[in-house]
């Protein structure tokens, strides 16, 4: 019986901890060029990608095209088309205005540790809507 409990526990524990790639569906279904989510972002274009944690959460820009949010563990997937930024050097950050102001994302020149992973990225994000702030960490890709 300890067996069971212990084998339920941990895929219940594999299922929470997957990647915001994993549930996201923003990966494409050929693994065969590359095993990792950013190389695959990157072979689609994405010049940008961050991720965040509680709830889970992924960012993808794409330069000239659009900006994508994925919340709530792939429950929430929105696309924007593409702003360009305003860049504030003294600051060393970037920052998007969409949706008339409703959703601001900034990127800091400032390094950022996935609270999930341990991974570390040079930059961190955030995320603010009407109803929330999002925190995480990016990096470019193109």
């Amino acid at each position: 019986m300890k067996t069971c409990y212990f084998a339920i526990f941990f895929w219940i524990l594999t299922i929470g901890c997957q990647s915001p790639a994993a549930w996201a569906g923003a990966e494409p279904s050929d693994a065969s060029s590359t095993d990792s989510v950013w190389d695959k972002a990157r072979l689609r274009g994405v010049s940008f990608r961050a991720i965040g944690q509680e709830p889970g959460w992924l960012l993808e820009i794409t330069t000239g095209i659009e900006i994508l949010l994925v919340t709530d563990y792939g429950e929430n997937r929105n696309s924007y088309p593409y702003a360009e930024p305003r860049v504030r050097q003294e600051e060393r950050r970037t920052e998007y205005l969409l949706n008339n102001g409703d959703l601001v994302i900034e990127i800091r020149d400032k390094p950022c540790m996935d609270s999930m992973s341990g991974e570390r990225f040079s930059v961190s994000v955030k995320i603010t809507t009407v109803q929330r702030t999002l925190e995480g960490c990016g990096r470019m890709l193109q």
